[in-house]
């Protein structure tokens, strides 16, 4: 992988006034030259992610395409190896999100004024920034055009997940002559507005809990025995354990975290389900061994003997089936579980329980500044999603919201009670839509994709009337195309880069099965009623390069 650094104008407003940025790019050169097609751009979401090894991964999970592509990045402007772009929060407020007095389903008034008081010390803390103006959306296509320049290239060709569909797509809007092949995978509400993707997702994230991860908890010969054989009867106990999960937070020091801890934690997991075996396990322990027990019982070696027996318990169930977990999978999944339990028991929140929006920067776990002031947070997650503009409305507004859907969704229905682009004061910039005038756009999705809803997918191609939707369904991972072995997107993808084959206006794809299942069980969502499913077969990629793509989405 070869890597540098360009040079980018602080404001493309303003290019000549002589400020500048340092973009930092990689690029795996394509490995079949007589074959070249020229350069594949890609991104991973975010925002606020770095994405500068996505092209060596992809290289890797998808080497037909490193054959005959230049596979690129850039780390955009704020992010990684580019010009870093910090708020400095102040340490008052990092103290409330680390300790708070509230749970967040709680929606009591001093309940909300402490979740917004949050919201607005993140938002002034992002305006004093004199970059704020200068990280989002409509600078970055900018920054994406000089480097497709620079390299050489005629067209930039374009593969984005995530966040990263709604900077494709405002590319495409902003440059269409220099736009190429575009492909959006697991997408935004490019065609409407960024904020769009955030108000879907109590509804998405619920969905994905109730729909695929509570009835495999309820097939699971590993886990039901403990969690229950219904899916009502786990979400009994999911909510059992939370219940227990919040004073036993608070009595090690972590105030009224807990609730919102344990919510994250499973939303976080909901991204794909070959992440769901460690907090599942983490979910039987805690029910053995914290809710089904008594506050006597909380002690260090009380918890290590429960813990060392449920263990056991798995062990004994283990038959040595293809589909289940290895028993060093088991043995090493506890030993994270009581790792991370030694620190709960020692006032330490975990790596696993940082309670935080999806895809946001964690307060909770940032340390204090020496100074006992401020600590300067990475930002371009708010500034980008605040800084596109749109329809980011009223404090008054987001309690409504989360008033009316936080019940029925509360998994994740409860993280918007305060919202810091409710709060933000600094300038914005707005973006246009893509013209289908212009060219085709190809768009994957899952049906029950969490963090970015498939009704979002239904509106863009109800504008962009040249949209071509390749549709997985039953499938809930965040991001499908060369991440989940199946063939059918897969190839219908490649199909399109590799021979210039655009799919039909619509490609219904079959899933794949879950994590440790060898069947793929129909639920719910918005797909059915429609085109039966192409059959997939598994494509057995570099799995190791699979996992790691799925880490960087999102």
């Amino acid at each position: 992988m070869q890597c540098a650094d360009i040079q980018v104008p602080l404001d493309w407003d303003n290019p000549g006034a002589g400020s500048s940025l340092s973009i930092g790019i990689s690029r795996v050169p394509a490995t079949d030259p007589a074959h070249y097609k020229g350069m594949l751009l890609v991104n991973p979401g975010g925002p606020g992610s770095s994405s500068i090894t996505l092209p060596l991964v992809l290289a890797r999970a998808q080497p037909s395409l490193s054959a005959q592509y230049d596979i690129v990045t850039m780390d955009p402007r704020g992010v990684g190896f580019s010009t870093n772009y910090n708020c400095d929060i102040p340490d008052s407020v990092l103290a409330i999100a680390a300790q708070p007095k509230y749970d967040t389903r709680d929606l009591s008034a001093p309940a909300v004024a402490e979740q917004q008081a949050v919201a607005q010390g993140i938002a002034d803390a992002c305006a004093k920034n004199p970059l704020t103006p200068y990280i989002n959306t409509w600078q970055t296509v900018h920054d994406m055009d000089l480097m497709r320049e620079l390299l050489g290239a005629a067209k930039l060709n374009y593969l984005g997940y995530s966040y990263g569909t709604w900077l494709g797509a405002k590319y495409a809007a902003v440059f269409p002559d220099e736009a190429g092949k575009v492909v959006l995978d697991s997408n935004t509400s490019w065609m409407d507005d960024l904020a769009n993707a955030w108000e879907l997702q109590p509804l998405a994230f619920q969905r994905r809990f109730d729909e695929q991860y509570l009835p495999w908890v309820a097939r699971s010969r590993l886990f039901s025995p403990d969690l229950g054989t219904t899916p009502g009867q786990v979400n009994a106990s999911y909510e059992k354990v939370r219940a227990a999960i919040l004073p036993f937070f608070a009595r090690n020091g972590l105030g009224q975290s807990g609730g919102h801890a344990w919510d994250s934690f499973f939303a976080q997991a909901m991204y794909t389900n070959s992440q769901w075996f460690v907090p599942t396990l983490f979910f039987g322990i805690y029910k053995v061994c914290i809710a089904d027990t008594t506050p006597a019982n909380w002690t260090g070696a009380a918890i290590g003997t429960c813990l060392n027996d449920y263990i056991l318990r798995l062990i004994d169930r283990l038959t040595g089936g293809v589909s289940e977990p290895s028993l060093a999978d088991v043995n090493a999944a506890s030993a994270t579980a009581q790792a991370a339990t030694t620190q709960l028991l020692s006032g330490q929140l975990p790596a696993q329980f940082e309670p935080t929006y999806p895809l946001a920067p964690s307060l909770a776990t940032i340390s204090p500044s020496a100074t006992g002031n401020t600590t300067p947070v990475p930002g371009v997650f708010w500034a980008v999603r605040c800084g596109d503009g749109g329809q980011w409305h009223s404090p008054s507004w987001w309690v409504n919201f989360t008033q009316q859907i936080g019940p029925a969704n509360p998994l994740a229905g409860y993280n918007y009670v305060a919202e810091a682009c409710a709060y933000w004061s600094a300038p914005t910039h707005t973006l246009p839509n893509p013209d289908s005038r212009n060219g085709s756009i190809v768009t994957v999705q899952g049906e029950l994709d969490p963090a970015t809803g498939y009704e979002e997918t239904a509106r863009n191609i109800a504008q962009f009337h040249d949209a071509r939707l390749i549709a997985v369904q039953d499938a809930g991972d965040h991001g499908q195309y060369g991440v989940r072995g199946n063939s059918c997107v897969d190839d219908t993808v490649n199909n399109y880069l590799l021979n210039d084959v655009l799919p039909p206006a619509t490609t219904v794809c079959g899933a794949t099965p879950l994590l440790l299942e060898n069947t793929v069980y129909p639920e719910p969502g918005p797909l059915d009623g429609h085109t039966p499913p192409k059959a997939v077969r598994a494509v057995y990629n570099d799995q190791q390069a699979s996992d790691m793509l799925a880490q960087l989405i999102g």
